[in-house]
């Protein structure tokens, strides 16, 4: 039985005065629903007959009944009238303002700072603290100009904070997008896609980075015994410098996309969250305290198999053949071996048995030493905290190795938090294709009670 336009507005007026009477006897529900009624189970007589309407309601989060036994429901509509959500707090509120708005809004930001340097561009503007390195020291005409460290750093990580939230945004949306339409990609994958492919391309430049200015220093390629000799190192180069608190804003922009949702939360949300902010203090601390040798070479350690980890997954979300995932997914494992687990392990045990064997262990923060046969185990218990976090990812990659031993292909085990498909939420542009896709009578119609 088919309805004209008359017709389905008729039905339309005659459902929302009848909603209506129930949000008058039954104040909880709402009237701003999606209704995915199904015309055939329709049989409507109105003023003197009854009206048997058998409809499903859809609201923004699931389609279901309520939980009551079927004693209690007054009618057979009750059943599938689902109270109204509550108003989107404040925390809520500003992630979805920062998540519509991560292209404009850091270029104002961005665009106000440099426009108030702009008017005075001299170093006593305090906006040149948040574009230029602070504290510099040149202890003689002939040496090269060393940095110190202070509060105005803050500045210089916020304003990369900002910085890099643009960068992230504009390297997705306008690189990795197009690029990912033109080779296919499925609308699921997309943005996955495009958030591994950001983390690809910024670990490839900050390893790179990372690894000149490890060649420059004398801990070179791993020479754990320089991370302590001639301690503290209170002045660092500019390079060093600017790539440290790069880093440090990198990292706690990954807490801010973490706490906003800004990307959609895995199943490991809390072992992520841990390693961020694990990874976040082991930075603040090493830089304060003059550990930046050691963490420089961590940063080269982590990023290194990130580079890997992020490019085997483009592969899989590009869906290539098995045999090129599986490969680049045994390439990824044996970096994580050698890198998270062999090199990172050089780190700890030089931490717990080398400070003390080349350097004053003595407590004089004044003068920059934190160094103590004690201060080394709370560095201990940041650098284990990672490891055991690092362990435990290892063992999520052991089940996806006996996968693809097995004969299936290597799956990330850590799946997307996400509903099932027949809970997904459609407006009426898109209706025609859902009802497509779960092969239901083109009959069948989205209406917009308001």
């Amino acid at each position: 039985m088919k309805y004209g336009n008359s017709d389905i507005r008729f039905l339309q007026i005659i459902f929302l005065l009848n909603l209506h009477v129930q949000i008058l006897r039954k104040r909880e529900y709402t009237t701003n629903f999606t209704l995915l009624i199904k015309w055939e189970e329709v049989d409507l007589v109105c003023n003197f007959l009854i009206i048997p309407v058998k409809f499903y309601i859809m609201s923004k989060g699931t389609i279901k009944k309520k939980s009551k036994p079927s004693s209690e429901w007054k009618n057979e509509k009750e059943k599938y009238i689902i109270p109204a959500k509550k108003k989107p707090g404040i925390w809520t509120r500003v992630a979805n303002y920062v998540f519509e708005r991560q292209i404009e809004l850091p270029l104002k930001i961005i665009s106000a700072i440099m426009l108030s340097y702009l008017v005075n561009p001299t170093p006593q503007n305090p906006f040149s603290r948040f574009l230029f390195l602070s504290y510099p020291i040149r202890e003689s005409s002939s040496d090269e100009i060393q940095y110190g460290k202070g509060y105005w750093d803050i500045a210089y990580i916020v304003f990369w904070i900002i910085v890099l939230t643009f960068i992230r945004e504009f390297t997705m949306q306008y690189l990795l997008k197009p690029f990912a339409l033109y080779a296919g990609i499925n609308t699921k994958s997309l943005t996955r896609f495009m958030e591994q492919g950001y983390i690809f391309i910024y670990c490839i430049i900050s390893t790179s980075v990372g690894s000149y200015i490890m060649s420059q220093g004398s801990y070179g390629y791993f020479n754990t015994k320089y991370f302590w000799i001639d301690y503290p190192h209170f002045l660092i180069s500019p390079s060093l410098k600017h790539y440290y608190l790069i880093q440090f804003g990198f990292w706690l922009q990954q807490i801010t996309i973490l706490l906003l949702k800004i990307e959609k939360p895995r199943k490991d949300f809390v072992e992520m969250a841990a390693h961020h902010v694990v990874t976040c203090l082991l930075i603040g601390g090493s830089y304060l305290f003059n550990f930046t040798r050691m963490g420089n070479t961590v940063f080269v350690t982590m990023d290194f198999t990130d580079i890997w980890l992020s490019f085997a997954k483009c592969l899989k979300y590009l869906e290539l053949p098995n045999i090129i995932t599986d490969m680049m997914f045994v390439v990824f494992m044996i970096t994580w071996i050698y890198t998270r687990h062999y090199l990172y392990g050089l780190i700890i045990w030089s931490t717990y048995t080398e400070p003390c064997l080349h350097n004053k262990c003595i407590w004089d923060p004044l003068n920059g030493y934190w160094l103590t046969w004690w201060s080394r185990y709370i560095i201990l218990f940041g650098l284990v905290s990672l490891q055991i976090l690092m362990v435990y990812w290892f063992s999520l990659i052991l089940r996806v190795a006996w996968r693809v031993v097995t004969g299936k292909n290597a799956e990330d085990t850590r799946s997307d938090v996400e509903d099932d498909d027949d809970n997904i939420i459609v407006n009426p542009e898109e209706c025609k294709e859902y009802l497509k896709g779960k092969g239901r009578d083109i009959n069948e119609l989205v209406l917009y009670i308001i």
